[in-house]
């Protein structure tokens, strides 16, 4: 336990996202470099369950923060998804009151919302545990973390921009990450959206962009006309 003096200077970054939005890859990422203590088990598992990660059980018992030893790492990320299971339990993690804990203890707090495709987020809660979970999140999410210093981190940004995604966002959040570590992609062999997309032979809507597109093509071509107009006379 860290007396006031030491622990004004810590930095926490809570990571929450809807079951299955990238809770795991997000907290991996983010506990890469060296200044940062996290869930350092996932730099070399690709998944553990949830009740295994650094704060599990403060996100039960929030009230048992004040006896973590904060002392080993100026910056923290804490992770949890929402809800999230522990010792066999589903629960809404106490992520406000783990906060308000938090802060209690002069910790600067800030909060990453993981956002995934809905589509693709709700098809993989019902792929894995056959129900869709999200609007406990978003509820939760709502009505309890906006009055902090709340921000939206992305699923797809990350997957189309990789590092340079990273270093972005390390600037956004004021918060280390180690943007430049060969890691980064350790596990990931594609693209995580890209088992459910289906190849789509026809829209409605084709035939209309196409037709667009030829209109335009039409106008800003130069006629035969205009391009001999436009020839400049030769050097003499």
């Amino acid at each position: 336990m860290l007396d006031s003096k030491d622990i004004t200077s810590k930095k926490l970054l809570i990571i929450t996202g809807p079951q299955g939005s990238g809770n795991h890859l997000f907290s991996r990422l983010f506990s890469l470099h060296d200044d940062v203590g996290g869930w350092k088990e996932l730099n070399d598992q690709y998944w553990i369950p949830s009740d295994e990660e650094t704060f599990a059980e403060y996100w039960v018992y929030p009230e048992r923060l004040k006896d973590f030893d904060f002392s080993k790492h100026d910056y923290w990320v804490a992770n949890v998804s929402c809800p999230f299971m522990y010792d066999g339990v589903r629960y809404v993690p106490k992520i406000k009151e783990f906060a308000d804990e938090c802060k209690q203890l002069g910790i600067d707090v800030t909060i990453g919302i993981i956002v995934r495709d809905k589509n693709i987020n709700e098809a993989q809660q019902l792929r894995v545990r056959k129900e869709i979970t999200m609007p406990i999140a978003l509820d939760y999410y709502y009505d309890n973390l906006l009055e902090y210093d709340t921000h939206f981190l992305d699923h797809e940004a990350f997957f189309l921009h990789k590092s340079h995604y990273l270093k972005y966002i390390s600037k956004v959040l004021d918060f280390p990450i180690a943007h430049d570590n060969p890691n980064i992609m350790k596990f990931i062999d594609e693209d995580a959206n890209h088992k459910y997309v289906k190849y789509v032979d026809e829209y409605w809507l084709d035939k209309e962009v196409l037709d667009g597109i030829r209109t335009c093509l039409l106008y800003t071509s130069p006629s035969p006309r205009d391009q001999r107009g436009s020839r400049m006379p030769a050097s003499g």
